[in-house]
Parts: structure tokens; C-alpha cells; sequence
């Protein structure tokens, strides 16, 4: 129906682009310009941050109507999460922005109509924006009854994602967007569309979707799907769709509106009670419901089928040793959905008791839980898989709310709970349950408690088959940054190494688990201060992301501001720079101006321009970081500690030594909230701080910090490193 350009203002009054929608040359009928006018209504109702924007409308000098829309720059939602290979999660969180404006416009009476990928863009800050409301619906009785898509006998859409209702012609209501977003979904999380019909006919597409009823989306993920997810084997993928997920994405795909979501906003709020750990609302179809609507639809078949079933019973004698198979599964089967059906009564139970007509006051949902933590022990007491079950669901429910010293007793008596029930065999939940309890000693900071049992738990998932090499990985790369943390960067370095040899034996040099090891080991090589080595490491692993993404993917800007930091550590702030340029050009392009890799490469660029004595330039940047605290990153965002070091390091080259030397309290403080007491950081941070004390007059601190910090370098990272160096050059001056 209509053309649309890319256009920007005409004038010196501002400088804008925007999307200028028009109708199509030769289709100009006074229906089309009616129901383009009738697009443009319907936009001007919406206003929502993931809405692509009205932002004018008129006639052009020929008197065709027009309508200015925000400029959208991004890549289709389908197209962005298989670029950037997102896992299910993040795909997700994209999808329940997409629900976020599909509700709004329902909220306004407006039907989309047309939800699919193309209609979805993505932009470099993972904003979604939802377009096109060309084939759009309202629902308000008042609207203009002439419009010539809502009449008899006309049934705008995009066949693959339409809902049952509009392909059989039937009035379309908000509930057929919630199909349309089953489908998006679906797609999003297997690679493929639910119904594959192929080349089929149109009619004979619309009668079998009609018919027919799709796989659940974890029976339909390929090798093909696993190729553009970070979950990095089918059984893998499988296992993270399946249940809950299948639950979900089928609920929104049932044929009758009425048993679909009653709303987008119910649809993204099951998601989000999965991500968090909770119990979902969505259930599967029972065997009773599909064999009614089954029998309704096949009366004589069904007939024809007792008989012969009949018949089978009657020769089934000599095959009845057969059931003593399907007895263990059915066990299995049949514990797992009780486990299943315990833990949703206590939840549902936690949420009535949260409920303020309960207890004739507001209750929050914390309280609530902290409330209904003593009937585990007391209601489960004789089933230790239940309770153990019970643990591990509540208390990782709180670590993922930030409460972690209150999630810290369930996790550990789940952790003994699973000991118990494998009775020294090797399964997955035990191995979860040990890398729950070590993240906690992480966060606590006993550090060589964690390490214990990160060990423990990486020994376990080694032995399971289902275990990826990248995955394997991953694990021991979490031990050798806590061997870091505690000064055995050489132990560290070890490991790192021998990750990165696994790798290269059993991974194609394409696959992004190997250069990112490839990556990891040239940063321990760097921060050893064998810098040279650590070059070659990062050229290498840029090199393989390039040959396999192209010189501007997001991974190689990642890597790139590590490699900045080793030649800046070499002495080469002008090569830094360079690099760090490119690595911020490409990281704000592909996550946005306040993401960690983003802010990383920012860091670097500021190094390099304090180096080469560019403070001028270096400040305002800094500033610029601090500008975030609050709004965008929180006090323990280790650049907002960094950003005030460098601006009191910069301050105090400068000569303003008493608000250099606040900046670099403030930074010190930041950092010792963020860092244990015996990490390199914080004695780097007291080591610049002397220096610039030193400089302002106040030579006793000033000289016992730089002390201090020189002789905790030394113990931590050892007297060649390059950090210890420039400690100690910086207590020259005091010893002229």
C-alpha cells in the first residue's frame, strides 16, 4: 500500500531524519488514501518507547497525504539474534519488549494484525521498536466503519503468522496478536516457523494449520537452529526449552482465543516468572481436553479405531513383559510432574499469603517467602528430593532478587539434600547445587572456599556427556579469575592455557568458545606482565572473530580494548589509542553507550591520552562516566571507581592536586567496596593517590601510601610486573 523513504529537514532549523510513508504511486484509490489515514490515526494514539514513533503528517504539493515517522535504525528481531548467536534468555528479554508494545496498543484499542520479524527492528542499544501498523485493527466502535480492510470478505495478513481466526475469515480480536507472538516466539527460540508447509497452495496452508497442531518448539530445535544460539548443542538447547517454555510458547498457540494469554502483558509476565525461577501460569493441554476435541472431530475413525484396538488387547498377553520398561519411565515421569506440581502449590501458596485481603495488610512477596521457609522442613520433611527441590528453587529465587545472604541457608541445605540423593553418583543437579553454594562464597568474598568448590562442581559436570567443551570452559575460566583475585596469577595462567589447548583439540577455529579462551589467555599473560606473548595471544583471537564475523563484529571490539591496554602497558600510547578507538567505534554501535565493553573501551582511550599527557582531552571523558552514576550505573560498577582515578590522576597532573586528591579518594573508596582487601587494584589506586599527595605538600600520607602500595604490588603481582613498575618509578621522586 505505500513507499517509504528515508528523508531528513530541508532547512538550517534542526537536523533530523526520519521514515516518510506515502502511498504507492498507481495504488492511490480513495480506499487506500481512506485506510492510510486511518494508519495515521491509529499512530497518533500510540506513544511508547518501543513504538516507532508519529512525528508529523500532511500533504505533499500534489496533494498526496504523507506521514513522518521516527527513523528507526536497527536489524529485524529474527536477523539480530542470530547475528550477535543471543541465547534463550536474552532472546527473552527482546521478546518481552515486543509484548510491552503490543499491550500498550491493545491498552488503546489497537489490533497489530501483522506481527513478524520484519515488523520488529532492534537497535545497537537492544531497544526493540514495533512498525507497520499498515493492516492495523481498532476496536473502538466509533472508528470510521468505511474502512476497507475491517469489512466482510476482507482478511488482511501475513498467512504464516496469522491466527486461526483470520485465516478462517472470523472477527479478529487482541487475542489474535497473542497467536501472532506464539509464533514470533516459537520462531525466535527454534529458527524456524511452527507450521512448514513449503510451496503448498494457499488454501491448502490455511486448512492445515487449521487441522493441525505443531510440535512443542524443544522437539523441533535441528543442528541448524544451535548454529545461531549460544547454547552450543542441540541436547543442550532442547534441555533449556523444554517444559516451562514448550508450556508457554503452546498456551499462546491454542487454536481457541480463548484459551490463549488473556493478554501480552500476561504472556511476558510467565516469561518473566521463568527467568526469575518461579512458577509459570501456562500448562500443557490435558490428555482429556485433546482426545474430547479429537473424538468431536473424527467420529467414525474413532469407531473404527476401538475395534481394532480391541482386537490388539486381546493379542496383548505375550507382550505384557514390555510394561516393566515403561513402568520405570512412567515413575520417573510421574515424580518429576509431582515435583513439579509441589513446588507450584507453595509458590501459589507464598503468593495468596502476599496477597494484602489475606492478612488485612500489604505483604511483600519477600516477606511472604521468608514466612513459608520453615514449612519446607516441616511439610517435607520425609521427602528429602521434594525438599531438596523446594530449596534450590526458593533459594536461587532469592539469590536472583539480590537477596543473597538470605537465599545462603537454602542453597546450602540443598547442596546436602542432592549430596544425599546421589549417594556419591555424578548428576547435574549435584553439580548445580556445588556451583550455587561457590557462587555465594564468591559474592561473600571467601574467595578460597569458592574455588573448592567451582573444583568440585567442574569435576562433576566434566563427567556428564551432555557437557560442552565451551561450557567446560567457561567453568574452569570462573576458577582462574578467583585464582587471580587471591595473587596466583601464575597458577592462573597455567590453567588458562591448558582451557585453550582443550579447545583448539576439539574445537573448529570458527567457533567463538575457542577464541574467546584464546582471549582470556592473552589477558593472564598481560596482567603477568609477560606482555609480548599476551599480543600475540589477542592478535590471534582477533584474527580468527574476523575471518569468521567480519572486521566490525561485536566480539572484535571486545577484544580489542585488552589488546590496547597491553600495548599501553608496553609503552605504546599512540598504538593504544588506535585500537581503542576502533574497539569503542564498534561496542557503542552494537551495545549502546553505557554497556561494560562500551565503557571498558572509553577507559582505554583515556589511558592512552593521560600517557601521552593529554589530560585536556582525558577529562572530560572521564566526567563523562561519572555523568552515568546513579541514572545508569550503580556505585559498584567498577568504571565509576575507575573514572574518578583517572580524573584525579589527570586533575593532579594538572595541578590540581586537592581535587585530584578527592577524585582519587573517591575512586579508592569505590573500589574497596567492589575489591577484597588484598587485590592489586585497590594498592595501584593508593599508589596514584600518593603521588598526587605528594605532590600537593602532604609528603608524610602521601609517601606512606606510595609505599604501601608499591609493597603490595610486589606481593600480589611480583617485581617485574608492569603495574610494580610504575609504582616504584613513582617513588623516585621522593628518594631524589
Amino acid at each position: 500500500m505505500g513507499a517509504v523513504y528515508e528523508a531528513a529537514r530541508d532547512d538550517d532549523a534542526f537536523q533530523k531524519r526520519v521514515a516518510l510513508k506515502m502511498v504507492a504511486r498507481g495504488r492511490d484509490t480513495d480506499a487506500i488514501i481512506r485506510r492510510f489515514r486511518y494508519e495515521r490515526q491509529i499512530l497518533a494514539r500510540l506513544e511508547h518507547r518501543n513504538i516507532a514513533a508519529l512525528l508529523d503528517g500532511g500533504l505533499t504539493e500534489s496533494g498526496q497525504p504523507f506521514f513522518a515517522m521516527e527513523y528507526v535504525e536497527g536489524r529485524r528481531l529474527d536477523h539480530y539474534c542470530r547475528d550477535r548467536k543471543l541465547g534463550v534468555r536474552d532472546r527473552l528479554q527482546l521478546f518481552r519488549q515486543v509484548c510491552s508494545a503490543v499491550h500498550y496498543a491493545h491498552q488503546n484499542l489497537v489490533v497489530h494484525r501483522d506481527l513478524k520479524p520484519s515488523n520488529i527492528l532492534v537497535g545497537a542499544d537492544g531497544t526493540v521498536k514495533l512498525l507497520d501498523f499498515g493492516i492495523a485493527k481498532l476496536l473502538d466502535p466509533d472508528h470510521d466503519p468505511a474502512d476497507p480492510l475491517t469489512q466482510t470478505g476482507v482478511a488482511p495478513m501475513t498467512t504464516a503468522y496469522a491466527s486461526p481466526e483470520q485465516l478462517a475469515g472470523d472477527p479478529v480480536t487482541t487475542a489474535s496478536d497473542i497467536y501472532s507472538l506464539g509464533v514470533l516466539l516459537y520462531e525466535l527460540l527454534v529458527g524456524k516457523a511452527p507450521f512448514e508447509t513449503g510451496d503448498l497452495p494457499v488454501l491448502e496452508t490455511r486448512r492445515r494449520r487449521l487441522e493441525s497442531t505443531p510440535v512443542p518448539p524443544s522437539r523441533a530445535v535441528t543442528a541448524e537452529t544451535v548454529v545461531s544460539v549460544a547454547e552450543s548443542t542441540t541436547k543442550r538447547l532442547q534441555r533449556a526449552i523444554a517444559g516451562e517454555l514448550d508450556n508457554i510458547v503452546m498456551m499462546a498457540l491454542r487454536k481457541e482465543p480463548d484459551r490463549r494469554y488473556p493478554s501480552a502483558e500476561a504472556l511476558s509476565d510467565d516469561l518473566l516468572r521463568f527467568l526469575a525461577g518461579l512458577p509459570i501460569q501456562a500448562s500443557p493441554d490435558t490428555v482429556g481436553y485433546r482426545m474430547g476435541k479429537f473424538v468431536r472431530r473424527n467420529r467414525l475413525a474413532v469407531a473404527a479405531a476401538a475395534v481394532a484396538l480391541l482386537s490388539i488387547i486381546g493379542g496383548s498377553v505375550a507382550s505384557i513383559w514390555q510394561t516393566q520398561v515403561a513402568r520405570t519411565e512412567r515413575d520417573r515421569a510421574e515424580r518429576e510432574r509431582e515435583k513439579s506440581v509441589k513446588v507450584t502449590e507453595f509458590f501459589r501458596g507464598i503468593f495468596i499469603a502476599a496477597a494484602p485481603e489475606q492478612l488485612g495488610k500489604d505483604v511483600t512477596v519477600v516477606e511472604a517467602i521468608e514466612a513459608a521457609i520453615p514449612r519446607i522442613d516441616s511439610a517435607f520433611a520425609d521427602q528429602l528430593w521434594l525438599k531438596t527441590a523446594l530449596e534450590t528453587t526458593v533459594g536461587s529465587t532469592l539469590y536472583n532478587m539480590g537477596l543473597k545472604k538470605r537465599s545462603e541457608p537454602l542453597l546450602r541445605a540443598a547442596m546436602a539434600g542432592q549430596a544425599a540423593l546421589d549417594s556419591g553418583r555424578t548428576t547435574e543437579a549435584g553439580a548445580d547445587a556445588l556451583y550455587n553454594v561457590a557462587m555465594l562464597e564468591q559474592d561473600f568474598g571467601r574467595l578460597a572456599e569458592a574455588e573448592t568448590l567451582y573444583r568440585k562442581s567442574m569435576a562433576m559436570y566434566e563427567r556428564l556427556p551432555e557437557m560442552t567443551p565451551a561450557e567446560i570452559a567457561r567453568g574452569w575460566g570462573q576458577v582462574s579469575t578467583l585464582m587471580v583475585s587471591q595473587g596466583r596469577a601464575s597458577e592462573a595462567l597455567d590453567l588458562q592455557g591448558r582451557v585453550v589447548d582443550l579447545l583448539r583439540a576439539r574445537l573448529p577455529k570458527t567457533d567463538r568458545a575457542l577464541w574467546i579462551a584464546i582471549a582470556n589467555y592473552g589477558s593472564a599473560l598481560t596482567d603477568l606482565g609477560r606482555l609480548d606473548e599476551g599480543e600475540r595471544q589477542f592478535r590471534e583471537a582477533i584474527r580468527l572473530a574476523e575471518a569468521a564475523r567480519g572486521a566490525n563484529d561485536d566480539d572484535v571490539g571486545t577484544m580489542l580494548q585488552p589488546l590496547a591496554m597491553n600495548r599501553l602497558f608496553a609503552g605504546q600510547p599512540v598504538q593504544t589509542e588506535s585500537l581503542a578507538r576502533r574497539s569503542h567505534r564498534i561496542v557503542v554501535e552494537s551495545r549502546g553507550p553505557t554497556n561494560t565493553a562500551t565503557l571498558a573501551s572509553l577507559r582505554a582511550i583515556i589511558s592512552a591520552l593521560i600517557e601521552q599527557g593529554r589530560c585536556a582531552e582525558a577529562i572530560p571523558l572521564a566526567k563523562e562516566i561519572i555523568g552515568l552514576r546513579g541514572s545508569e550505573l550503580p556505585d559498584t560498577d567498577i568504571s565509576l571507581g575507575t573514572a574518578y582515578v583517572m580524573l584525579g590522576q589527570c586533575l593532579g597532573m594538572t595541578g590540581a592536586t586537592g581535587a585530584g586528591e578527592e577524585a582519587l579518594r573517591e575512586g579508592l573508596r569505590l573500589r574497596e567496596a567492589v575489591f577484597p582487601p588484598a587485590h592489586w587494584v585497590l594498592a595501584d589506586t593508593k599508589s596514584l593517590l600518593g603521588e598526587v599527595m605528594v605532590r600537593g605538600g602532604k609528603s608524610a600520607e602521601g609517601n606512606r601510601l606510595l609505599e604501601e602500595g608499591y609493597r603490595r604490588l610486589r606481593e600480589a603481582l611480583g617485581p617485574d610486573n608492569h603495574r610494580t613498575r610504575r609504582a616504584s618509578k613513582r617513588l623516585e621522586p621522593r628518594n631524589d
